[in-house]
């Protein structure tokens, strides 16, 4: 049966449109797909960044793209900026445990612990089959001295991924504060076979053998800690660890 002008006209108009909503879907998508798997921060923030203003986003997705922006602020130092963007996150999404485990790290490196908690207990509540969650919480009680909660954390943290070196390396700050320095030296040294130029991590070791009576280990250690982090003597000390402190 022919085709009426104006039928024929709407019909094209429709493909057309569907075609134009077919190429803007595909864009979005890609542009979706490089907010999560950009490796460079600029580049995770610049595509978040085009995701959250295109406005096309659900809800899952635009508190994902918050979210993956607030992580490579973070990754560069941006911290207030990161903060703004998991606030975002969690308010659009506030089932998204990562999201409040990420906004708790970056309060921690504010050393803002006491808040830090708050947002790990939450990832925590969420998942609870998290061991980073529990890993991040066991250091931050650590930084607060609530040193027997953060051993249980961490405790919790390696029964769900045994041999995980960012627990063991919390663990191994939480035995030094306890001044057990044979439990410290043997979860650093994991640690360190892991991420050989981790300057925390060598510091905390060196402090450990000093306080065993090991000085040229403990030395060694501090030394080539100092090489890869100058102000890493000053760092520590605001967690409460330094030889003083600990004689």
């Amino acid at each position: 049966m022919p085709l009426k002008p104006s039928s024929l006209i709407v019909l094209v108009s429709a493909l057309s449109a569907g075609i134009a909503g077919t190429a803007r879907t595909q864009d979005y998508d890609q542009l979706f797909k490089r907010c999560y798997t950009e490796s460079l921060p600029d580049h995770v923030i610049a595509t978040c960044s085009a995701v959250i203003s295109r406005g096309a986003a659900d809800k899952a997705d635009l508190a994902t793209a918050f979210k993956n922006r607030g992580n490579a602020h973070d990754d560069k130092g941006e911290y207030a900026r990161a903060l703004e963007d998991y606030d975002q996150a969690v308010t659009i999404n506030p089932l998204d445990a990562d999201a409040f485990n990420s906004r708790g790290t970056t309060y921690a490196a504010l050393a803002r612990y006491e808040r830090a908690v708050l947002d790990f207990d939450e990832a925590i509540r969420l998942n609870p089959a998290s061991p980073l969650a529990f890993s991040n919480r066991c250091f931050a009680r650590g930084a607060l001295d609530q040193l027997e909660p953060a051993l249980a954390d961490c405790s919790e943290a390696l029964r769900l991924k045994p041999n995980n070196p960012g627990a063991l390396g919390s663990r191994a700050f939480i035995y030094l504060k306890l001044r057990r320095y044979e439990a410290a030296v043997a979860d650093y040294n994991v640690k360190l076979r892991a991420n050989p130029d981790d300057a925390y991590a060598l510091f905390g070791r060196g402090v450990a053998k000093y306080m065993k009576g090991d000085l040229r280990g403990g030395d060694g250690d501090i030394v080539a800690s100092q090489s890869l982090k100058p102000d890493i003597s000053e760092d520590m000390a605001r967690l409460g660890i330094r030889l003083q402190s600990l004689r």
